[in-house]
Order: structure tokens, then sequence, then C-alpha cells
């Protein structure tokens, strides 16, 4: 925003450029009429609350003076001459969208004034007091009106273009300071890139950020920021009711001068919005918002039934039937976690730093929209009108992600914005690594005498995480927070790390186990653990876990480079194989991704603890392992196999059945397929046929993230679950002409469900997604993998001995344009 008003004694200087603007402009005139008794006039529409400044939209080929002009016969009913221009506001809110305001100055023409040709506009000439004491719809008509009874400087017609057009966005109206009573919002280069995270993080892009100032617009109408009258239309769009509203407001005021701006009501959305991690950088942003939601005072601190009511949310999420009585001592248990008291209060930055920690959990839930904010039809239908989105009201681009103390990179899941270069931080933790390539030692950086005196040094910019109030005490060795990432990482008492340690200590023999009186322990085996003890822990990591997998999409797009494991089937032995091969140090510290093909469970013995592993890893490598579905994540599968007896077996009927139960709740929320580098498709059994969403990949976003009963509710989803290619000796002269007569496809008489498809159909597949090849699992091989279809697709099997057998188990890596096979060791 470049502000106009400044005194008379400020020079102005205007750098003017006669760069073409590219920009999609919506342009705005407000006019400040004064005639001869020091009265002006105001305007008030019947379906608009409160007084407001003449005021519209420019028509396409009428010049900014023409708009203002018409503007002031249509709703004042007189003619006027413009004397200059009060202000001029040119925001940019996404690469080529922007928002151009101009508010002039005027005068009366002369004394006719004639009937309104608007009917639903009332009007009337009032003076300053009387201005001041009406209800405005914001309070610019009064500081505008007191600004020129102060003489205020008026600025000459000529700062716009010769024909009367906004000048293009790379000129530059700036001064010293702009009038007091212009309140604006001023962003230091710490805060732009903590916005530009939480937008990233929600993937807003240009025409999300569009789309929704579009709606802003339409709400507001001329105002360019909304009081809490029109706060709460807007937020009506999205399912918030008027009781909330005031709450919402509170949050999104972050300039707390009782308006919502354009660039406000975006941030605060982003910060709502489901796909937004609440981990890194976006968390911090996110708590914020939460803190000022409960703070209803605004006084920067929680009392207790603020507080109270914080964890009444949290705990109704959990269990809707709470009462009153038992979220209060439930307060006051959390209230410990604090070092307060219950008449005490909480500060922000004891809030930041418990959040950060992840000695207070549960905020994920809050402060979120039940979908992104662009899928709204308030939004969506503004998409729909031209045809610049797909049917999920986003932009082709925009992939949904994430989870609880998790991050994602911002375009797609491990890809980086194309429009920036990539941005590094300093890690929180140094470790030390053995030989053998396992950790050994995991120290906190700044621990280090050295390392607190360099953390002095440091640049805002090095360190632009940090602002003034959301840091641990303060002076040399402050401790930088929001790093709850890199702490869930390495802390060996998170949830993860103890089911890893717990897992390894199943793997391992011991000859005298301390924990049972020098009995030994044989390998593979859970000795003395209390199961109870374990499905607790296990329900614990379901319940996280859960909270990543839903926010992911449907369809993960992943970069090189990229091991891809396939079936595993409840050989834990051959996962601690592939871990101690590919990632011995953890996939944190590892320079891949890893992506699973589904069938983690059934056949195999320790169905339960492969699950248990790989769910820990998602849980502190949520960017780097990904877990897609399998025909075997899926109960009525799994109740004809073993994996439902075997959780039974381990915990017992009522706790067995609980964690099932819990496992595939999480298996219901399972990506279906990832894209590797936009070439390499990935998914468990195979393609999909042109039936469902014309064989295109981006039908897979039409995938409940929700889906219990594959079969019966995504015909897509089950498909690709359980699909196979065809054999060269399955085809005769019949089944070829089957094939041909069906696009390639024909019933899989394999399975008794879902297709076998043709080299034709694959290939037909790859060009119609612009991909190379297709890497599936499903199938076991005796080498671990299989290249068929004339090389375009491969076969990968990670489970070696299956059900009896001699066959190897294998990986692929994806990486330097390169499909390589490595078959594993796991003798």
């Amino acid at each position: 925003i470049y502000p106009m008003m400044a005194s008379k004694s400020e020079s102005t200087d205007i750098v003017a450029s006669n760069v073409q603007c590219t920009f999609q402009t919506v342009n705005i005139v407000l006019i400040l009429v004064q005639n001869p008794d020091n009265a002006f006039l105001l305007i008030q529409r019947t379906d608009a609350n409160g007084w407001w400044l003449p005021a519209g939209r420019v028509h396409e080929g009428e010049t900014l003076q023409d708009a203002a002009i018409r503007k002031c016969r249509e709703d004042g009913g007189i003619n006027v001459n413009l004397k200059g221009v009060l202000r001029v506001e040119h925001t940019l809110v996404a690469d080529d969208q922007a928002r151009f305001r101009v508010i002039f100055y005027a005068q009366p023409a002369d004394s006719t004034e004639f009937q309104l040709s608007n009917v639903v506009v009332q009007k009337r000439w009032m003076k300053l007091d009387e201005i001041k004491s009406v209800v405005l719809r914001k309070p610019e008509p009064s500081q505008y009106a007191e600004y020129i009874l102060q003489d205020g400087q008026v600025f000459p017609l000529s700062i716009l273009t010769v024909e009367g057009t906004p000048p293009p966005p790379q000129c530059r109206i700036h001064n010293s300071r702009s009038c007091n009573c212009q309140s604006k919002l001023m962003y230091s280069s710490i805060q732009m890139k903590m916005h530009r995270y939480l937008l990233d993080a929600a993937h807003f892009g240009p025409r999300e950020q569009s789309l929704i100032m579009e709606y802003f617009s339409r709400v507001c109408g001329e105002t360019n920021t909304a009081s809490l009258e029109i706060f709460t239309q807007l937020m009506r769009g999205f399912g918030i009711t008027p009781e909330y509203a005031s709450d919402y407001f509170r949050a999104f005021d972050i300039k707390k001068d009782g308006t919502i701006n354009i660039q406000e009501f975006i941030l605060g959305l982003a910060a709502m919005d489901p796909n937004t991690p609440h981990g890194s950088s976006s968390a911090e942003m996110r708590c914020r918002y939460i803190f000022r939601y409960y703070d209803k005072n605004l006084d920067g601190k929680l009392d207790f039934s603020e507080f109270c009511h914080m964890v009444g949310d949290i705990q109704r999420m959990k269990s809707p039937s709470i009462s009153n009585m038992e979220i209060h001592a439930e307060a006051v248990n959390l209230a410990k976690v604090f070092s307060t008291e219950e008449k005490s209060t909480l500060c922000l930055t004891e809030f930041l730093t418990a959040v950060g920690m992840l000695r207070f959990r549960g905020t994920s839930s809050l402060f979120r929209l039940q979908k992104s904010a662009i899928k709204y039809d308030c939004v969506a239908s503004l998409a729909f009108s031209d045809g610049r989105y797909t049917n999920n009201g986003m932009s082709s681009g925009s992939k949904p992600v994430d989870a609880e103390g998790m991050t994602f990179t911002a375009n797609d899941v491990n890809e980086k914005p194309s429009s920036e270069e990539p941005r590094y931080e300093l890690a929180m933790h140094t470790v030390k690594v053995r030989r053998s390539g396992t950790i050994s030692d995991v120290a906190v950086l700044w621990d280090s005498e050295q390392m607190r005196n360099l953390a002095m040094t440091l640049s805002s910019a090095q360190l632009c995480k940090a602002s003034e109030d959301a840091k641990l005490g303060g002076g040399q060795g402050s401790v930088i927070i929001d790093r709850s990432y890199s702490v869930d990482t390495f802390n060996e008492h998170s949830n993860p790390n103890e089911m890893l340690s717990g897992l390894r200590y199943f793997e391992r023999h011991i000859k005298s186990d301390p924990n049972n009186q020098g009995v030994p322990k044989e390998a593979f085996s859970w000795g003395c653990v209390d199961p109870n003890l374990l499905g607790t822990c296990m329900l614990s990591i379901t319940e996280q876990v859960q909270k990543v997998f839903i926010r992911e999409p449907r369809l993960v797009h992943l970069s090189s480079p990229t091991y891809i494991l396939g079936d595993v089937h409840g050989n834990f032995h051959d996962l601690v194989a592939f871990e101690k091969v590919l990632w011995r140090m953890g996939p944190v510290l590892t320079p891949s991704n890893f992506l699973f093909l589904g069938d983690y469970v059934d056949r195999g013995d320790y169905g339960l603890e492969v699950v248990a592993y790989l769910f820990a890893q998602k849980l502190i490598a949520p960017d780097k392992f990904f877990l897609i579905r399998g025909n075997h994540e899926v109960r009525n599968i799994q109740a004809m196999f073993t994996f439902k007896r075997e959780c039974v077996s381990k915990f017992g009927q009522n706790t067995g059945l609980k964690v099932w139960e819990a496992i595939n709740r999480c298996f219901d929320m399972l990506p279906l397929a990832a894209v590797i580098d936009k070439k390499i498709f990935c998914v468990h059994g195979g393609i999909p046929s042109p039936e469902n969403g014309g064989g295109y990949l981006h039908a897979f976003e039409d995938i409940p993230h929700d889906l219990p009963d594959p079969e019966k509710d995504s015909r897509l989803a089950w498909e690709v679950m359980w699909s196979d290619p065809l054999r060269e000796e399955e085809l005769d002269e019949a089944t070829r002409e089957t094939v041909k007569d069906q696009g390639g496809f024909m019933a899989n008489h394999r399975r008794g469900t879902a297709y076998l498809f043709s080299r034709t159909a694959l290939e037909e597949f790859l060009h119609r997604n612009k991909l190379s090849h297709v890497i599936r699992a499903h199938e076991v091989k005796q080498a671990g993998f299989q290249v068929q279809l004339n090389g375009k697709l491969l076969t990968v099997f990670s489970s070696s001995g299956y059900c009896g057998g001699t066959n190897q188990a294998a990986c692929i890596l994806a990486d330097r344009n390169k499909i390589r096979t490595i078959r594993i060791d796991t003798s």
C-alpha cells in the first residue's frame, strides 16, 4: 500500500514508469465531497450497514476520474469538480492480481441536486461532529474529513497517468510518513517471510489468493477493509456462525485496529486451512492466531477461564460428551505443564514454548476450517466462473498435505516453489554417528558455549523464525522456539521414538535380559513387555499419524531421489534389513525419500510391528516417508487372512480389536498413488481405466480422504489397489480380441475383481498423463522385481521367502533420470 496523505511540509517523491502493466487489476474509486458549508456527502445503501463515501468500481474503458464523477451523480445526485487525490492504494494480492484504490477529493460543481438514479441509496450532507456520531462502515469518512479540515495536503490529479488510468505496478509513490488518521499494516522482513511460509503451507498460490481477494471485494465493496459486521458476513461463507465471528475477528486482526484488511483476511484463512501444517514455521503463526482467539480481552495473557475454554474445545473434539467438570479438572492438570496455578495467567511466550516443545498437545485441531477455503462455494463459485480452476476449486498446481508437528514443502510434497530459491536454516541438533552408520549421540546445538555466542551474532535474516516475543527467556543463549519438527525427530521420549526404541528391543536377541531378571529374550519377541502398555502406545501413535494421513493428497507428488518398496506383508525381519542398508541413520539424515507401495500386513507374523515402525517413521519424517494403500489395507481382507487375528492374539480380544480398528482408521486415509518427478507413476496394483475420470491423474483428487470401504465408495481406488498387468502367456487370440474391444482392459480373472491391462492400455495411460513409467507391487517375483510391458512397467516385491517360498526382496531407486533395481540380502 502506497500512502498518499502527508502534511504540506512533507515532500513526496514520485517515480514514474512506462512499463506496461500486465496485472489483472480491480480499480475502485472513493470520493470525499466537501460543500461550502464544510459538510461532507455521505451515502448509505439499504443493503449495507453504515454510512460511507460515494464509491464504486471502474467500468471497462472508463478512466478513474470519469468513474468518480459518475458515482457522485449516481449515489449523490450532484455534479462535482475533482480537486485532487488524497490517497492511492495499490495492493498486490497475487502474482498477477492487484487491487487499485484511489480516494479523490471533490467539491460540488454547482448547487444543483437531482433525483438519485440509484434507488437503494440514501444521501446526507454531514458536518464532522455528525459524521463521528453516526454508524460508519469504517472510520475513513471521519478521518478524511478531519484531515481536510486541518488543511491536509491534496495531491494533484497529475500523479495519475495522463489517461487517468492507474500507474503500472512498478510505480512507487511514497513519503516519509502517512497521516496519523490512516493506520497501516507494516510488516518487517521477518514477518513477511513468516507470512510467505504460512501462505506456502496452505498452498495459497496466486490463483487461490486472487479468488479470496475477489470474494473479499464483493462482500466489502469499496471499503477495502472489513468491520466486525462485514467480517461476520464473510465468515458465514466458510460455515462460521455469527456467535463465533467476534473470536475469529480478534484472531485475524493482526494490527489491532478494529478492521480486517485483505492481507489479514487471506493470512487468517491460510492459518485456518486444514492443509496448513501445525509444525515448523507455520506452527508459530497458527499458535499466535489460536492465542488471540482465546484472549478475549486482548491483554496478551490467557487467564484460567480463557485457558479452560481452549482445553474444553480440545477435549470436546476427542469426546463430545465430556462434562464441564471434567474439562475443568483437565485444565487444572494441564496448567501444570506451564508451571502455573489455577488463578495465574499464561503469556504468549509460555504458550508457544509448551506447544513447540510438545508439552502441550491438541492445538493442531483448533482454529481450523472443515475444508480448504478455496473449496467453499463462496470462493469456488468464483473459480468456476473464469474456468481457471479444476473441479475441486483449487488451481491445478495446488495439492493438500500434512499434520500436527510436521512440515511439508510449499507446492508439492518435497518440491520447492519454482519461483523461489531454496531457503536453508540451521538445524537444532547435532548427531554423532558410529562407523556402523547408527546414531550414538544427539545433542542440542545451542547447548555449547561457542554456539550460544554464535547465536547472538546471527542476523535476523538467518533467524527469521524468531520474533521478539517468541524467544525463551531472552539475552544471551536464548533458544529459538517453534522447532517441534527437530525436537520430535530427536527427542527420545516422543511417542514415535519410544516406539522405535521398543521395536529395536523387540528385534534383538538378549542373552540375559536385565528387564526380566536375567532371563534370555529371543529375537523378534517382546519378552516381558506389558501388552497393555504396548497397546496404549500403539493407540497413541495411530491417533497422531491419522492427522498426517487425512491431510495428504490422494495422489502424492514426490521428487527424486526416492527409494520405492513393494509388499512387506508383516516381514519385520526384512524391513529391518532395508533400514540397515538404506536409512541406517534414519530418514531425516538420509538424502532421499522413501515410498512404500502397500500391503504392510497379513501372511507374515509381524504385521503389527511393521505398521508400528512405518507409522513411527512417518511421524518423525512426514515429508520423507510415504505410505500408499494396498489391497490388504482393508478390513474384510484382513479378517479373511491373518492381521485381525494377530492383533487379538498379541493384545487380547478387547484391546486387540481396538488396536486393529485404530490402525485401519489410518489405512482408510492413506494416499492411493504417487508421482515422482512428474514422470513415474507409483501404485500398489495397476493403472486406472478410462471409465474413471478418463484415465487422468487429476481424477485421484475426487477420491474421498476417508475411505473405509473402497470397493463401495470409490471404484477408482478399488481398481488401482487390485488391477494387474496382462502376462504374455495369457494373450491367446480370444483374449487379444477381448482386450482390443475393451480398450486394453479385461476382467481380472486372477483376483475376481478389478482389471487386467495390456501394454497398449499402459502406453495410452502414460501418453495421456505425460508419464514415462509405472512402478507397482501386488505380485510376488522370484528376483524381487520384474520388468514388464516393453520396459515401461516394473513390479517390485520387498518381502523375501514369501509364504515359505524362495523369492528375494528388492527395492527400486529413482534418481538422476535412472530407475535402478536393488536386491537386498536379507539372510
